[in-house]
C-alpha cells in the first residue's frame, strides 16, 4: 500500500512538472523575440549620454536617477538599473534578449524558492507552483502580461522587482526558521533584497512592506525572542520612506490629478471602487477550482505552513492582513481618480497581487480545516474526486477554455507557432539596424509596409510624428536629427 502511494505521488509529481513547464515555456521563449519599445529608448540613450558625461557608467546612472527622483518619481531601483545596464547600447539585440530573459528567470526561481521555502512537502511546493505560474500567465486577463513580460522598462521595473520581493520574503522566513550564523547571512540577505524590492513602483513597494511585516506578526513569538529577525521589515520600510518622499511623484501627482479625486479621502474612496472591480477579476472560474485542488491537495498531505496552529482568530487576521495588502497596493494606482479602474499593467499588476496572496489564504484554510474539522481529514476518497472534477471542469467547461485560450501563454504560444513572432522581430530588426546605419546628425524615415501585428507582443511607439517622446528618444540613442517610422 505504502509503494502503490510512493508510486502515485511521483506520478503526480512529474505531471505537475510536466504542467509547470507547459505554462511558463512559451513566454520565456518568447524574450527572445523581444526589441526595444516605448521608454526603453529614453533610458538607453539617457543611460549612455550619463555614462559619457560623468566618465562612469555607475555616476551617471545614479546621477540620472537623481533627477528622476527629483522631477518624476521615486523609483530608484529600477531607474537606477535601466540607465546602468543599457542591454542594447552595450550589447546589441544578444545582450538585449539575455536580459530580458535573465530578469524572467529570476522571478520564476523567487516564485520556485518562496513556495519550496513555505511549504515543505515537495508535491504540494509544485501544486503551489503551479497555481502561482498559472495565475501569471495562463488565467484571465493575463493578456495583459505584454507590458511586464516583453516591454524591457515594465519587466525590469515590475517581474524583476516582484522577484526581488519574493526573495526578499524567502530569506526573511528563513531566518526565522534557522539559528546561529545561517540566521545572520539570511537577515542581510533578506534585507538586501527588501531594500532593492522597495525602490520599485509604489504599488509594489506597499505589498512589499506588507509582506515583510506579515512576516513578523505571523512568527511574533520569534521576534519577541530575537528581536533583530526585525531589520528586513526596517530596511524594506526605510526604502519605501526614500521612495515615497521623492518630490517628483508630488510633481507627478500635481499634474495628473483629476479635480474631485485630489485628497485623501477621494483616494481612500477611489481604491475601494478599484480594489473591488478588480478582485473580481482577478478571482475567475479557473482560479477557484486551482484554489478547491490545492485546499485539497494540502489536506491530503497534511501540509503545515504555520507553525503552532492556525486558531480562528488567527485565519481571520491573515484573511484580514490579505485584504489590506489589496487595499494598499491599489491606493497608489487608484489616488487621482485619473480613470476610475485599474487598466492595463496597473491592473495585472493588481491582478497578480490579489492571486498570489489568495493562493496563501487557500493554503491556510486548508491548514485551519485539517485542525479544526478532524474528519476533513479522513474523507481522502472525497478530496481525491473533489481534485479530479476540479482538474475535469477546468478542462472541458466553455469559460475556462475560453480563459486558455486568451491567456498569454497561449497568445504567445500562437505567435511563435504562425511565425508572428519572427516576422514582427525581423522587421523591428530591421528598424533598429537601420537607424544605427544612418549617418550622425541626420533624419532618419523609415518606411515600413510589412505586416507587424502580434497577440503578444507590444510596439515600438515610433510612428510618423517626430516629435513624439519616442521618436525623440530613438534619435537620441542613435545620434540622429530626427527618426520617423512610416506604415501604410
Amino acid at each position: 500500500m505504502i509503494k502503490n502511494s510512493k508510486i502515485w505521488d511521483g506520478i503526480l509529481k512529474a505531471v505537475l512538472v510536466l504542467l509547470i513547464v507547459a505554462v511558463i515555456a512559451t513566454p520565456v521563449a518568447g524574450t527572445m523575440f523581444t526589441f526595444l519599445s516605448e521608454d526603453d529608448f529614453s533610458y538607453e540613450s539617457g543611460g549612455l549620454e550619463g555614462s559619457v558625461l560623468y566618465q562612469s557608467s555607475i555616476v551617471g546612472s545614479f546621477m540620472k536617477t537623481a533627477n528622476i527622483y527629483k522631477s518624476q518619481q521615486g523609483c530608484y531601483t529600477p531607474m537606477f538599473l535601466d540607465h546602468l545596464f543599457r542591454p542594447y547600447s552595450r550589447f546589441g539585440m544578444p545582450g538585449f534578449h539575455f536580459a530580458m530573459f535573465s530578469y524572467v528567470a529570476i522571478f520564476l526561481a523567487s516564485v520556485f524558492a518562496v513556495s519550496l521555502v513555505l511549504i515543505k512537502n515537495k508535491t504540494v511546493s509544485l501544486a503551489v507552483i503551479l497555481a502561482l505560474v498559472l495565475s501569471f500567465f495562463t488565467m484571465s486577463y493575463t493578456r495583459l502580461d505584454t507590458d511586464i513580460m516583453y516591454w524591457h522598462t515594465e519587466t525590469l521595473g515590475y517581474t524583476l522587482m516582484l522577484g526581488f520581493m519574493l526573495f526578499a520574503l524567502t530569506f526573511s522566513v528563513l531566518s526565522v526558521r534557522n539559528n546561529g550564523y545561517k540566521t545572520v547571512i539570511y537577515i542581510i540577505l533578506s534585507s538586501v533584497f527588501a531594500f532593492l524590492a522597495s525602490g520599485a513602483s509604489l504599488t509594489l513597494v506597499a505589498v512589499n512592506c506588507a509582506v515583510m511585516g506579515a512576516v513578523l506578526i505571523i512568527d511574533y513569538k520569534e521576534l519577541i525572542e530575537r528581536k533583530f529577525l526585525v531589520i528586513p521589515f526596517v530596511a524594506g520600510f526605510i526604502g519605501a520612506l526614500i521612495n515615497a518622499v521623492a518630490p517628483g511623484n508630488f510633481v507627478r501627482a500635481g499634474d495628473s490629478a483629476v479635480p474631485g479625486h485630489e485628497t485623501l479621502l477621494d483616494g481612500i474612496r477611489d481604491t475601494f471602487t478599484c480594489a473591488f472591480g478588480s478582485f473580481f477579476k482577478a478571482v475567475d472560474i479557473i482560479f477557484i477550482l486551482t484554489a478547491i485542488i490545492l485546499i485539497a491537495l494540502c489536506i491530503l498531505y497534511r501540509v503545515e505552513v504555520i507553525k503552532g496552529g492556525l486558531s480562528g482568530i488567527r485565519m481571520l487576521i491573515i484573511l484580514g492582513g490579505v485584504l489590506v495588502i489589496h487595499f494598499i497596493e491599489a491606493f497608489p494606482a487608484a489616488y487621482g481618480g485619473k480613470t476610475g479602474q485599474l487598466t492595463g499593467h496597473l491592473l495585472i499588476e493588481h491582478i497578480i497581487a490579489v492571486r498570489f496572496t489568495m493562493i496563501f489564504v487557500a493554503v491556510c484554510f486548508a491548514q485551519w480545516l485539517r485542525e479544526h474539522f478532524s474528519k476533513v481529514e479522513m474523507q481522502k476518497n472525497v478530496l481525491k474526486a473533489a481534485c479530479a472534477v476540479a482538474v475535469l471542469l477546468i478542462l472541458v467547461l466553455p469559460v475556462s477554455r475560453g480563459i486558455i485560450h486568451d491567456s498569454f501563454t497561449a497568445r504567445t504560444c500562437r505567435d511563435i507557432r504562425s511565425g508572428a513572432a519572427v516576422r514582427s522581430y525581423r522587421v523591428r530588426e530591421y528598424v533598429l539596424s537601420t537607424f544605427e546605419m544612418a549617418e550622425d546628425g541626420t533624419d532618419c524615415i523609415i518606411y515600413v509596409p510589412w505586416d507587424t501585428s502580434t497577440e503578444s507582443f507590444p510596439g515600438m511607439g515610433i510612428g510618423a510624428d517626430s516629435e513624439w517622446f519616442e521618436n525623440r528618444s530613438a534619435a537620441n540613442l542613435f545620434g540622429l536629427h530626427t527618426t520617423t517610422i512610416l506604415t501604410p
